[in-house]
């Protein structure tokens, strides 16, 4: 093997990810099995004194449209949770859509319930999830933007 072909294969090599990007997608699955586990939970029990409730794009859905959201929030979540487990590009854009969604879905719940008084508590809590949301869209963008674009810069 001559010296181009081993200096060839060692610039080739991807570099690995870094180790918080997997406890990210660790989180992420567990979040997604947090909401299959409302989803289940709801069903088994015989009388639930609060009906499920869930939130896509700003707009509340009850019952049984609930379930296919949490369903789907769920699937998309555990989907990005593998992507990012196993260092594919495609699990990190897939991880930016899917927190810019709940940005903006609770950015659009808190202004369309802003003066109704039975959905404050609501309201609050959708800020709450917003700033969380948003920290960890930070936290991911600082991570990983280097590997985004890393192929992009390469002479």
């Amino acid at each position: 093997m001559s010296a181009t072909n081993i200096a060839a294969t060692s610039i080739n090599r991807r570099t690995r990810w870094p180790r918080d990007l997997k406890i990210f997608a660790l989180f992420a699955a567990l979040w997604a099995a947090a909401l299959t586990g409302k989803i289940v939970i709801r069903d088994v029990a015989f009388y639930s004194p609060i009906e499920l409730e869930a939130v896509l794009l700003g707009i509340k859905f009850e019952g049984y449209p609930a379930h296919l959201v949490l369903a789907a929030q769920a699937m998309a979540t555990f989907t990005l949770a593998i992507g990012l487990a196993g260092e594919r590009r495609w699990g990190l854009l897939l991880a930016f859509a899917y927190l810019f969604e709940v940005v903006i879905s609770n950015l659009i719940f808190m202004l369309t319930y802003m003066n109704d008084l039975a959905e404050g508590s609501r309201v609050r809590l959708a800020g709450l999830a917003g700033i969380m949301a948003v920290l960890c869209l930070l936290y991911l963008w600082i991570r990983a933007r280097n590997l985004l674009f890393a192929d992009q810069f390469r002479s």
